[in-house]
């Protein structure tokens, strides 16, 4: 994999055929050899040009930055124990499940990995174009670079997302009363906790206290997980309030 890439014509070349050797052989650079601004040439260091010099594969993306291959799907739910094993193993479901997710996780990181090293190709050769003071061509190689932030970029916000669901803790429920419990800021130990609309009309977490006064006692079950559809997570879509108001 060469480090920077240079583009000359052929009368600059055959004047500078040392340098341009030496950058090869030194710094495994690609001069490419140009005949009226068309690429007709290029000088490439020996294991390259006995290897070939086609680009390494990359991760094939469409427009919007997405993996053009085949993306894993699976069904979410909160799953049981695996009957059979007296729940010392994980159920069925639950490989299945954890097995699509890391395949999506893999590809998401995948693709940012390919899309980041395809741009810090354009940007080591946007240093060389400056390095022989081409500010021009330094400028036209950044300037083909805006737009492709999108692609790692969402990419990455996926990967995050898979990575949350995958280490998420287990749902903690009251022993007495089966209810959400959990810790909050400012509170010490485990609260009982439920979901309301407050007076803005926004979904916010509220903190309550049992009419019967009792403690909180964790215990925990499987936690929810989310439908996989190729490689994302799936949201539930929200449903809108609806409120009636005397006038």
């Amino acid at each position: 994999m060469t480090a920077v890439e240079y583009e000359h014509p052929i009368r600059k070349v055959r004047d500078d055929i040392a340098t341009v050797i030496s950058r090869a052989k030194d710094r495994g650079a690609i001069t490419y050899v140009t005949r009226n601004g068309e690429r007709v040439a290029a000088v490439v260091p020996l294991p390259i040009a006995e290897r070939g010099a086609r680009p390494p594969a990359r991760t094939p993306l469409d427009s919007q930055g997405r993996p053009l291959r085949p993306a894993p799907s699976a069904k979410g739910g909160r799953f049981g124990i695996d009957v059979e094993s007296g729940g010392l193993e994980p159920s069925h479901e639950e490989l299945q499940w954890t097995r699509a997710a890391l395949e999506a996780l893999h590809t998401h990181l995948a693709s940012v990995t390919a899309e980041t090293a395809a741009l810090l190709g354009v940007v080591g050769q946007a240093l060389a174009a400056v390095s022989d003071r081409h500010m021009g061509t330094a400028q036209e190689l950044l300037d083909g670079v805006a737009g492709r932030f999108e692609a790692p970029e969402g990419a990455l916000a996926d990967a995050i997302e898979m990575f949350d669901e995958l280490t998420a803790p287990d749902d903690a429920l009251c022993v007495t009363c089966r209810q959400p419990i959990g810790h909050f800021y400012g509170h010490e130990g485990f609260q009982h906790y439920r979901e309301a609309v407050n007076q803005y009309g926004i979904n916010a977490t509220e903190i309550f206290e049992p009419e019967d006064g009792h403690a909180p006692q964790a215990t925990h079950v499987p936690r929810t997980r989310p439908d996989i559809a190729d490689g994302r997570v799936v949201r539930p879509p929200v449903q809108p309030r609806t409120t009636t108001e005397k006038e």
